[in-house]
C-alpha cells in the first residue's frame, strides 16, 4: 500500500527512519501517538526552564532565580498532572523532581549563564537543504560581530560513550546546515551539553561538514519517497526496541 510522504521532514524523524522505518510510518504515516515517556517530560521541562533564565537580563541568571523558575514552570506547566501518571510512586515522583533540577544546576558546572548572550531561543528553522523542505527548532544560538554561529542543544540524558558522540552531533549538523542556507549566519561551532553530569562537547562546522549533511538529507528523503511508494517500511530490530511505543504492534516481537 502506497502512501503520501509528509510535506517537510525535521532532523529527529529522519533520524527514526534510519532508525527503523517501520517506526517511523507508524508515527508520521499512520498517525498511531507515540507518548512521551518520563526521560522526554523531564527533558521537556528542563528545557523549559532554561528558556525563561535565559530570556533574563545576564545579571538575573542565578541559580536562585533558576529555582523560582523552575517552581513556576512547574505549576504554570500543570506538570505534576502530566508526570504523576508516569510515576505515581511517592519516592519515584521526588526523585523525578530533584533530578530535574540536577540537571539545570549542573548548567553552572558548564557554562557561567551570565556570560552567554543568546539571539535565539527555541528558534524555529523552516527551509529547504537539498530540495527537502525541513523544520525544527534550536534549543539556542549565538552570533559574533563577523556572523559566526555557535549552535547549543540541551541534553538530560546520560553522557554517551566516546565512539557515540559524534553521532549525537547528526542533528545539530543538519540545523548548522539550514542556518547557512537561510542565510541567518555562518554556523562555526556545535555544542551538546549534557545537563545530567554536566559535560560539554564542542565540534567545528565546516563546509565539509555542511556538503556531507546535505547529501545526507537527500539521501534520507529519497529513501522515504522510495518506501511510500513501494509501501516497504521494514522493521529493524536494535537495542533501541526496548523504549519503543510500538513494539506491542511490531510484527518482529508480537507472536
Amino acid at each position: 500500500m502506497t502512501a503520501t510522504p509528509p510535506p517537510h521532514l525535521s532532523p529527529s524523524s529522519m533520524g527514526t527512519f534510519r532508525q527503523c522505518p517501520l517506526k517511523w510510518k507508524y508515527n508520521k504515516i499512520d498517525k498511531i501517538p507515540d507518548p512521551s515517556g518520563k526521560e522526554a517530560l523531564m527533558g521537556n521541562f528542563v528545557h523549559d526552564v532554561l528558556e525563561e533564565l535565559y530570556g533574563l537580563p545576564p545579571e538575573e541568571r542565578s541559580q536562585a532565580q533558576a529555582q523560582s523558575l523552575a517552581r513556576e514552570v512547574w505549576d504554570r506547566g500543570n506538570w505534576e498532572r502530566r508526570v504523576k501518571p508516569l510515576v505515581p510512586d511517592a519516592e519515584e515522583y521526588r526523585m523525578f523532581r530533584w533530578k530535574a533540577w540536577w540537571c539545570i544546576e549542573n548548567l553552572w558546572k558548564i557554562e557561567n549563564p551570565e556570560d552567554i548572550e543568546p539571539d535565539g531561543l527555541e528558534f524555529e528553522l523552516n527551509g529547504e537543504v537539498s530540495g527537502v523542505r525541513l523544520k525544527g527548532f534550536i534549543d539556542r544560538f549565538t552570533m559574533s560581530e563577523d556572523g559566526g554561529v555557535v549552535i547549543s542543544d540541551y541534553k538530560t540524558g546520560k553522557v554517551p560513550r566516546k565512539e557515540y558522540v559524534d553521532d549525537r552531533f547528526l542533528q545539530l549538523r543538519i540545523y548548522g546546515t539550514l542556518v547557512d542556507t537561510l542565510s541567518i549566519g555562518r554556523t562555526t561551532s556545535l555544542e551538546l551539553l549534557y545537563l545530567k553530569d554536566g559535560v560539554k562537547f564542542e565540534v567545528p562546522f565546516s563546509e565539509e561538514v555542511l556538503i556531507n549533511t546535505s547529501v545526507y538529507v537527500r539521501d534520507v528523503k529519497d529513501d522515504i519517497d522510495k518506501a511510500c511508494a513501494t509501501g516497504d517500511f521494514p522493521a529493524q530490530k536494535s537495542v533501541l526496541c526496548g523504549w519503543c511505543s510500538y513494539k506491542g504492534i511490531c510484527p518482529l516481537w508480537v507472536n
